[in-house]
């Protein structure tokens, strides 16, 4: 175990679809790894040139514990064809264009909340769009390793063919498990996606499909991973329809104000001003709207440093000078006293903080 950056080398890049990839990575001191559970992530610091500090970002591991590498799947984030004029990802377009085998990268031990107990017996749905597929591949690779029976149950969603990551090892999984039960979902099908073959209907994922396709909503364990308009409609969906929000584990990569909680608490209407300290900016907030302070410090022109946006890695740490928060859910990393995690906060009153 260790606690601080460590280097890894890329010892080998497979393409996965037409917008992503994966990243094998191998210790460059020769020593062992960490053991991870299936969904967790890894925190790495990348050294971008043009960039004058560092920057965090936190890619989920894409297969089950080896004693040899690590696997993380990137996907190319933007420009699309539909949306020409969305900026590129910083990081992934780094990852794709500019790291090459032997490369080194700076990485720290797996990490995360977001797991799945494969002791466990229980039916499990596990619910991806797009690039959240890589948690549930991790899953999945190691349920077929173990001797369990329970059903598993997948629903996959993805724009189209050249977004289908993992689609012949999905099939392969689905030939050596009997209990996993693969539904596919392409949003916009071109003409060369072949319906049940390629996938198995056009759509997407919402709680109509959940009920037509599953034996029960309420016997089962959900994890649920993607981008944040197909998380909340299915959280709201199944919240609504009597699953327990206890039976409902969720992986975001988007933002962290997707929340299983079927009513606020103790919030008003309530004027809060958010001041960020050693920027000179104050910004003015509606309690009952408020967003978390990460999200704050964006909209402001604050460029707070962030990993994970979920709470897992604690990089965006910073320190609360007056005022307090709440969290919108358990998170991963323990702040130190006196300090916030502000992707996963918002205040409870007016707060100065150290940025």
């Amino acid at each position: 175990m260790w606690t601080y950056y460590r280097k890894f080398t890329i010892e080998s890049i497979v393409v996965e679809s037409e917008s992503a990839k994966s990243f094998y990575l191998v210790p460059s001191d020769g020593g062992g790894l960490s053991p991870y559970l299936p969904g967790q992530h890894l925190p790495i610091r990348l050294r971008i040139p043009g960039r004058p500090q560092p920057v965090v970002r936190c890619y989920t591991l894409s297969d089950c514990y080896s004693e040899e590498h690590y696997r993380i799947t990137i996907k190319r984030e933007g420009p699309r064809a539909d949306h020409p004029d969305a900026p590129i990802g910083l990081c992934s377009s780094f990852f794709h264009d500019q790291l090459q085998l032997g490369d080194e990268l700076e990485v720290r031990m797996p990490a995360g909340t977001f797991s799945l107990d494969v002791e466990q017996s229980y039916p499990a749905v596990l619910i991806a769009g797009g690039i959240g597929i890589t948690p549930m591949i991790s899953m999945l690779n190691a349920l077929s390793r173990s001797s369990t029976e329970r059903d598993v149950y997948l629903f996959f969603a993805v724009r189209h063919g050249g977004d289908h990551a993992f689609k012949s090892h999905l099939r392969k999984l689905c030939s050596r498990m009997p209990h996993l039960h693969l539904h596919v979902v392409y949003g916009h099908p071109r003409p060369q996606d072949r319906v049940e073959l390629d996938y198995d209907e056009r759509g997407r994922i919402d709680i109509s499909l959940l009920r037509r396709l599953l034996p029960t909503l309420e016997d089962m364990q959900y994890y649920i991973c993607g981008p944040t308009g197909l998380m909340k409609g299915v959280i709201h969906g199944l919240l609504t329809n009597g699953v327990s929000a206890s039976r409902i584990y969720k992986e975001s990569f988007g933002t962290s104000s997707i929340s299983t909680r079927t009513s606020a608490r103790n919030e008003s209407s309530e004027v809060l001003q958010v001041t960020f300290k050693r920027s000179d900016v104050t910004a003015l907030c509606v309690h009952l709207e408020v967003k978390t302070l990460l999200e704050i410090g964006e909209a402001n022109g604050i460029d707070l440093a962030y990993g994970c946006r979920y709470g897992d890695c604690s990089t965006c740490q910073i320190r609360i000078l007056s005022g307090s928060v709440e969290y919108l859910h358990k998170t991963g990393a323990i702040p130190d006293p006196g300090t916030c995690l502000p992707c996963c906060c918002k205040p409870t009153t007016s707060i100065v903080l150290d940025a």
